[in-house]
Protein backbone atom coordinates (compact mmCIF):
# COMPACT_ATOMS: atom_id res chain seq x y z
CA UNK A 1 0.00 0.00 0.00
CA UNK A 2 1.32 3.28 -1.26
CA UNK A 3 1.41 6.88 0.62
CA UNK A 4 -0.87 7.99 -2.72
CA UNK A 5 -3.31 5.59 -1.95
CA UNK A 6 -3.80 5.82 1.14
CA UNK A 7 -3.85 10.23 0.72
CA UNK A 8 -6.62 9.02 -2.64
CA UNK A 9 -8.55 7.16 -0.08
CA UNK A 10 -8.25 10.22 2.49
CA UNK A 11 -9.60 12.66 0.33
CA UNK A 12 -12.23 10.85 -1.09
CA UNK A 13 -13.55 9.74 2.44
CA UNK A 14 -13.59 13.42 3.02
CA UNK A 15 -15.57 14.64 0.40
CA UNK A 16 -17.23 10.95 -0.17
CA UNK A 17 -17.58 11.58 -4.14
CA UNK A 18 -15.58 9.91 -6.42
CA UNK A 19 -15.52 12.76 -9.48
CA UNK A 20 -15.17 15.50 -6.61
CA UNK A 21 -11.92 14.06 -5.24
CA UNK A 22 -10.26 12.94 -8.61
CA UNK A 23 -10.40 16.90 -9.11
CA UNK A 24 -9.03 18.02 -5.74
CA UNK A 25 -6.32 14.91 -6.35
CA UNK A 26 -5.64 15.89 -9.54
CA UNK A 27 -5.79 12.69 -10.86
CA UNK A 28 -8.85 11.24 -13.98
CA UNK A 29 -11.87 9.26 -12.11
CA UNK A 30 -11.00 6.16 -13.03
CA UNK A 31 -7.21 6.32 -12.12
CA UNK A 32 -8.60 6.91 -8.41
CA UNK A 33 -11.38 4.31 -8.64
CA UNK A 34 -8.79 1.54 -9.56
CA UNK A 35 -6.62 2.85 -6.46
CA UNK A 36 -9.43 2.50 -4.04
CA UNK A 37 -9.94 -0.85 -5.64
CA UNK A 38 -6.90 -1.78 -5.23
CA UNK A 39 -6.58 -1.06 -1.70
CA UNK A 40 -9.81 -2.66 -1.00
CA UNK A 41 -8.26 -5.79 -2.35
CA UNK A 42 -4.93 -5.64 -0.83
CA UNK A 43 -6.88 -5.13 2.90
CA UNK A 44 -9.93 -7.91 1.96
CA UNK A 45 -12.75 -5.50 2.94
CA UNK A 46 -14.68 -2.90 1.42
CA UNK A 47 -13.75 0.69 2.26
CA UNK A 48 -16.52 2.53 0.46
CA UNK A 49 -20.54 1.23 -0.31
CA UNK A 50 -22.40 3.12 -3.24
CA UNK A 51 -26.01 4.73 -1.94
CA UNK A 52 -27.37 5.79 -5.67
CA UNK A 53 -25.19 8.40 -6.62
CA UNK A 54 -23.83 8.96 -3.82
CA UNK A 55 -20.82 7.10 -1.69
CA UNK A 56 -20.44 6.57 2.10
CA UNK A 57 -17.80 5.08 4.17
CA UNK A 58 -17.91 1.05 5.46
CA UNK A 59 -17.51 0.13 8.85
CA UNK A 60 -14.27 -1.28 7.83
CA UNK A 61 -13.45 2.11 6.02
CA UNK A 62 -14.58 4.40 8.45
CA UNK A 63 -12.27 2.30 11.21
CA UNK A 64 -9.50 2.49 9.14
CA UNK A 65 -9.79 5.99 8.64
CA UNK A 66 -8.50 7.88 11.36
CA UNK A 67 -4.84 5.24 10.52
CA UNK A 68 -4.55 6.35 7.62
CA UNK A 69 -4.64 10.12 8.26
CA UNK A 70 -2.45 9.64 11.22
CA UNK A 71 0.23 7.64 8.80
CA UNK A 72 0.33 10.81 6.27
CA UNK A 73 0.71 13.05 8.93
CA UNK A 74 3.69 10.97 11.01
CA UNK A 75 5.60 11.14 7.19
CA UNK A 76 4.50 15.03 6.49
CA UNK A 77 6.14 16.02 9.65
CA UNK A 78 9.14 13.41 9.02
CA UNK A 79 9.29 15.60 5.53
CA UNK A 80 9.13 18.56 7.44
CA UNK A 81 11.80 18.08 10.08
CA UNK A 82 14.46 16.66 7.46
CA UNK A 83 13.70 20.47 5.49
CA UNK A 84 14.14 22.00 8.56
CA UNK A 85 17.31 20.22 9.08
CA UNK A 86 18.59 20.90 5.11
CA UNK A 87 17.25 24.37 5.17
CA UNK A 88 17.03 26.03 9.04
CA UNK A 89 17.03 29.24 7.75
CA UNK A 90 13.37 28.62 6.25
CA UNK A 91 10.64 29.42 8.68
CA UNK A 92 8.01 27.31 9.46
CA UNK A 93 4.75 28.88 10.24
CA UNK A 94 2.05 26.07 12.12
CA UNK A 95 -1.21 27.64 10.10
CA UNK A 96 -4.70 26.26 10.55
CA UNK A 97 -7.63 26.20 9.63
CA UNK A 98 -11.34 25.52 9.64
CA UNK A 99 -12.62 22.68 6.65
CA UNK A 100 -14.81 25.50 5.28
CA UNK A 101 -12.12 27.81 4.14
CA UNK A 102 -9.92 24.29 2.90
CA UNK A 103 -11.36 25.00 -1.31
CA UNK A 104 -11.31 28.66 -1.44
CA UNK A 105 -9.74 31.00 1.21
CA UNK A 106 -6.53 28.94 2.29
CA UNK A 107 -5.07 27.78 -1.17
CA UNK A 108 -5.67 31.40 -2.58
CA UNK A 109 -4.04 32.54 0.83
CA UNK A 110 -0.89 30.47 0.71
CA UNK A 111 -0.39 31.18 -3.33
CA UNK A 112 -0.98 34.82 -3.04
CA UNK A 113 1.90 35.05 -0.30
CA UNK A 114 4.28 32.75 -1.74
CA UNK A 115 3.44 34.71 -5.20
CA UNK A 116 4.74 38.01 -3.21
CA UNK A 117 7.11 36.03 -0.81
CA UNK A 118 8.67 33.39 -2.65
CA UNK A 119 9.28 30.35 -0.92
CA UNK A 120 12.84 30.96 0.55
CA UNK A 121 12.37 31.48 3.96
CA UNK A 122 9.12 30.11 4.45
CA UNK A 123 7.49 27.10 4.74
CA UNK A 124 4.15 26.33 6.35
CA UNK A 125 2.63 23.29 8.44
CA UNK A 126 -1.04 22.70 8.32
CA UNK A 127 -3.69 21.49 10.80
CA UNK A 128 -7.60 21.36 9.59
CA UNK A 129 -10.12 21.08 12.34
CA UNK A 130 -12.87 22.31 14.71
CA UNK A 131 -12.64 25.66 15.91
CA UNK A 132 -12.57 24.81 19.39
CA UNK A 133 -9.81 22.77 18.99
CA UNK A 134 -7.60 24.98 16.75
CA UNK A 135 -8.29 27.82 19.36
CA UNK A 136 -6.98 25.49 22.20
CA UNK A 137 -3.55 24.77 19.91
CA UNK A 138 -3.21 28.22 19.01
CA UNK A 139 -3.41 29.08 22.58
CA UNK A 140 -1.09 26.48 23.89
CA UNK A 141 1.46 27.95 21.02
CA UNK A 142 1.10 24.65 18.63
CA UNK A 143 -0.47 26.48 16.19
CA UNK A 144 1.13 29.97 15.14
CA UNK A 145 -1.66 31.51 13.02
CA UNK A 146 -5.29 29.90 12.71
CA UNK A 147 -8.16 31.26 9.63
CA UNK A 148 -11.85 30.34 11.29
CA UNK A 149 -14.32 32.69 12.43
CA UNK A 150 -14.34 35.64 13.91
CA UNK A 151 -13.59 34.42 17.74
CA UNK A 152 -15.05 35.96 21.27
CA UNK A 153 -11.66 36.06 22.90
CA UNK A 154 -9.79 38.78 25.04
CA UNK A 155 -6.56 37.04 24.05
CA UNK A 156 -7.08 36.16 20.48
CA UNK A 157 -6.16 39.05 17.67
CA UNK A 158 -8.38 38.97 14.70
CA UNK A 159 -7.95 39.98 11.17
CA UNK A 160 -10.74 40.04 8.81
CA UNK A 161 -9.83 38.53 5.85
CA UNK A 162 -13.31 36.98 3.62
CA UNK A 163 -16.77 37.55 4.81
CA UNK A 164 -18.74 34.22 4.05
CA UNK A 165 -22.17 34.47 2.81
CA UNK A 166 -24.72 31.24 4.77
CA UNK A 167 -27.39 30.09 3.29
CA UNK A 168 -30.19 27.92 4.13
CA UNK A 169 -29.41 24.62 2.67
CA UNK A 170 -33.25 22.05 2.18
CA UNK A 171 -33.77 19.06 0.24
CA UNK A 172 -34.92 19.75 -3.42
CA UNK A 173 -38.28 18.86 -2.37
CA UNK A 174 -38.23 21.16 0.83
CA UNK A 175 -41.46 23.51 0.84
CA UNK A 176 -38.74 26.02 0.88
CA UNK A 177 -36.96 25.24 -2.08
CA UNK A 178 -38.54 27.10 -4.40
CA UNK A 179 -38.20 30.79 -2.50
CA UNK A 180 -35.67 33.27 -3.56
CA UNK A 181 -34.58 34.42 0.19
CA UNK A 182 -35.60 33.46 3.40
CA UNK A 183 -35.59 34.90 7.01
CA UNK A 184 -35.28 33.76 10.07
CA UNK A 185 -38.78 34.25 11.13
CA UNK A 186 -39.70 31.51 8.12
CA UNK A 187 -37.16 28.56 9.97
CA UNK A 188 -39.71 29.11 13.48
CA UNK A 189 -40.58 25.39 13.12
CA UNK A 190 -38.08 23.47 11.35
CA UNK A 191 -35.43 20.77 12.59
CA UNK A 192 -31.99 21.83 12.05
CA UNK A 193 -28.89 19.78 11.56
CA UNK A 194 -26.33 21.55 12.62
CA UNK A 195 -21.95 21.84 12.51
CA UNK A 196 -20.56 20.73 15.92
CA UNK A 197 -20.71 23.30 18.64
CA UNK A 198 -17.25 23.92 19.22
CA UNK A 199 -17.70 26.05 16.00
CA UNK A 200 -17.18 29.55 15.97
CA UNK A 201 -20.06 29.56 13.37
CA UNK A 202 -22.36 27.90 15.92
CA UNK A 203 -22.27 30.50 18.29
CA UNK A 204 -22.64 32.74 15.46
CA UNK A 205 -26.09 31.29 14.58
CA UNK A 206 -26.83 30.59 17.90
CA UNK A 207 -26.94 34.70 18.93
CA UNK A 208 -28.71 35.64 15.79
CA UNK A 209 -31.52 32.82 16.43
CA UNK A 210 -31.82 34.66 19.86
CA UNK A 211 -32.23 37.88 18.42
CA UNK A 212 -35.30 36.77 16.54
CA UNK A 213 -36.58 34.95 19.26
CA UNK A 214 -36.12 31.81 17.82
CA UNK A 215 -35.53 28.71 19.85
CA UNK A 216 -33.94 25.94 16.92
CA UNK A 217 -34.66 22.77 17.19
CA UNK A 218 -31.28 21.15 16.96
CA UNK A 219 -31.91 17.24 16.12
CA UNK A 220 -28.40 16.49 14.81
CA UNK A 221 -24.60 17.76 15.34
CA UNK A 222 -21.92 16.78 12.94
CA UNK A 223 -17.89 18.02 12.72
CA UNK A 224 -17.68 18.03 9.32
CA UNK A 225 -20.17 19.95 6.34
CA UNK A 226 -20.15 16.51 4.15
CA UNK A 227 -22.12 14.67 7.06
CA UNK A 228 -24.65 17.53 7.43
CA UNK A 229 -25.19 17.52 3.74
CA UNK A 230 -26.09 13.87 3.62
CA UNK A 231 -28.52 13.95 6.93
CA UNK A 232 -30.37 16.91 4.71
CA UNK A 233 -30.75 14.63 1.50
CA UNK A 234 -32.24 12.29 3.83
CA UNK A 235 -34.84 14.58 5.64
CA UNK A 236 -33.35 14.61 8.81
CA UNK A 237 -33.45 18.54 9.13
CA UNK A 238 -32.37 21.76 7.43
CA UNK A 239 -29.26 24.08 7.97
CA UNK A 240 -27.36 27.30 7.69
CA UNK A 241 -23.86 26.73 6.39
CA UNK A 242 -21.25 28.47 3.77
CA UNK A 243 -21.17 27.26 0.06
CA UNK A 244 -18.76 24.85 -0.04
CA UNK A 245 -18.30 22.63 -3.47
CA UNK A 246 -19.23 19.06 -1.76
CA UNK A 247 -22.68 20.96 -2.04
CA UNK A 248 -22.53 19.92 -5.67
CA UNK A 249 -22.86 16.56 -4.97
CA UNK A 250 -26.02 16.51 -2.91
CA UNK A 251 -29.48 16.97 -4.09
CA UNK A 252 -29.41 20.13 -1.74
CA UNK A 253 -30.73 24.23 -2.43
CA UNK A 254 -29.13 27.01 -1.53
CA UNK A 255 -31.53 29.60 -0.63
CA UNK A 256 -29.82 33.18 0.35
CA UNK A 257 -31.39 34.85 3.75
CA UNK A 258 -33.23 38.70 2.79
CA UNK A 259 -30.90 39.60 5.88
CA UNK A 260 -27.45 40.94 5.16
CA UNK A 261 -26.13 39.94 8.74
CA UNK A 262 -26.35 36.54 7.72
CA UNK A 263 -23.02 35.68 7.10
CA UNK A 264 -19.67 35.64 9.11
CA UNK A 265 -16.24 37.07 8.79
CA UNK A 266 -12.93 34.52 7.88
CA UNK A 267 -10.76 35.73 10.10
CA UNK A 268 -6.67 35.13 10.75
CA UNK A 269 -5.82 35.29 14.23
CA UNK A 270 -2.96 35.00 16.49
CA UNK A 271 -2.53 34.99 20.09
CA UNK A 272 -1.77 38.42 21.94
CA UNK A 273 0.40 36.81 24.74
CA UNK A 274 3.14 35.13 22.41
CA UNK A 275 6.20 36.67 20.50
CA UNK A 276 5.68 36.11 16.51
CA UNK A 277 9.26 34.58 14.84
CA UNK A 278 10.06 36.27 12.18
CA UNK A 279 8.32 33.71 9.42
CA UNK A 280 5.21 34.10 10.99
CA UNK A 281 5.54 38.18 11.15
CA UNK A 282 5.59 38.35 7.66
CA UNK A 283 2.57 35.76 6.90
CA UNK A 284 0.70 38.23 9.62
CA UNK A 285 2.25 41.57 7.74
CA UNK A 286 1.07 40.04 4.05
CA UNK A 287 -2.29 39.08 5.58
CA UNK A 288 -2.71 42.88 6.85
CA UNK A 289 -1.78 44.08 3.59
CA UNK A 290 -3.91 42.22 1.18
CA UNK A 291 -7.22 41.69 3.47
CA UNK A 292 -8.86 44.42 1.52
CA UNK A 293 -7.82 42.10 -1.55
CA UNK A 294 -9.01 39.08 -0.37
CA UNK A 295 -12.62 41.03 1.38
CA UNK A 296 -13.28 41.75 -2.19
CA UNK A 297 -13.92 38.01 -3.03
CA UNK A 298 -16.79 37.65 -0.75
CA UNK A 299 -18.78 40.86 -2.18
Amino acid sequence: MTLQELRYFCVTAEVLHYTRAAELLYVSQPSLSYSIGKMEKELGVPLFEKHGKQIALTAYGAEFLPYAKRALSEVSKGVEHLREMKLPAVGIVNLGYIYSVSFSVLPEFVDKFYAEQGSQQTAFRFRQGMAGELIERLLNGTLDLLIAGKPDYDSIEYLPLYRQELFLAVPATHRLASKRSVSLSDLAQESFVSINHDAIIYHQLESQFKKADIAPNIVFEADEYSSIAASITTGAGIAIMPKLPILDSFNIKLIPFSDSSMSRDVCVLRSKSREMPPAVQRVWTFAQRSAAEFRMLGE
